[in-house]
């Protein structure tokens, strides 16, 4: 019965893949929008992002909320909808960059690899693919789909190489930034291992595998996102965070993983709408 109903979900995504890729950018990215943003105010996760939302801004109004949850469901049907033309490189003209962030790119491009530390902000799927195209030799870590048929139809459309989120994952990182590559690794998810670190009002338990990797092998931790505005997608890549060159391992770790939080907390609070408040970030 999960196989069938596996093949069914790939039907129904193969189905979707075509539709929205059928039609223009604007189009598909508007009715996604607006599918998702009827279709999930109705669903239970919506109570879960009202409280994720409330808990970590509690200064917000009841009317600015709603505005926030109306734009943070239409901004994930947008995703949806702009994936197969992503794929396509069909948003690459409405891609943009600061000089600040071309000239942090510079940068990196006399590093000899790194951790690109991003979240599920804004348009992410956008980050990879215009890294690419400047140059920049990137990997990215995820986790694999449920459905073997569905991970296999879209791995084959993405055109960057990815490392599984598993238990070789660390080791794949590893040699990807020895070689002088770059790993990019949405870093703002609930994990089943790691430790309590304060974001927003409380702890959520967070990864520290990315500041011990940082920290044993001495590579950069790198601060980038893709937000929309305007219509368009901004790429801001940021200067390194800072670690002192001495640091020890188990001792700095929790440190630099508070700061990777704080970095993604602040951009959070820039652009609310446009992180996925339904992840049950906080859950114990």
């Amino acid at each position: 019965m999960k196989n069938l109903r596996y093949l069914l979900e790939s039907l129904v995504v193969r189905f979707g893949l075509w539709f929205f890729g059928s039609l223009s950018l604007q189009t598909s990215a508007d009715l996604a929008a607006k599918i998702a943003r009827l279709v999930g105010k109705k669903i239970a996760v919506q109570k879960l992002a009202y409280r994720n939302l409330s808990n970590a801004i509690p200064s917000l109004s009841e009317v600015e909320k709603e505005k926030i949850l109306d734009e943070m469901w239409s901004n994930l049907g947008r995703i949806v909808g702009e994936f197969p033309h992503v794929m396509r490189g069909d948003v690459d003209a409405l891609i943009e960059a600061s000089e600040e962030s071309l000239k942090n790119l510079a940068e990196m491009r006399n590093l000899s690899g790194g951790i690109i530390v991003s979240g599920h902000l804004g348009n992410w799927e956008v980050g990879p693919r215009f890294l690419v195209a400047q140059g920049i030799k990137v990997s990215t870590v995820y986790r694999p789909l449920n459905n073997p048929y569905v991970e296999r139809m879209i791995a084959g459309l993405r055109q960057t190489k990815m490392i599984e989120k598993n238990a070789g994952g660390n080791r794949k990182i590893v040699e990807s930034v020895r070689r002088g590559e770059f790993v990019i690794i949405l870093a703002d998810q609930k994990i089943s291992e790691g430790e309590p670190v304060k974001f927003f009002h409380a702890d959520a338990i967070t990864t520290t595998s990315i500041a011990r990797i940082a920290l044993r092998y001495k590579v950069p931790v790198i601060p980038a996102r893709v937000v929309r505005v305007g219509g368009r997608f901004n790429v801001e890549v940021e200067k390194p965070l800072a670690i002192p060159s001495q640091a020890e391992v188990n001792s700095a770790a929790l440190p630099l993983t508070l700061t990777i939080n704080q970095t993604l907390e602040r951009w959070i609070r820039e652009y609310p709408a446009q992180w996925f408040w339904v992840h049950d970030r906080w859950k114990e």
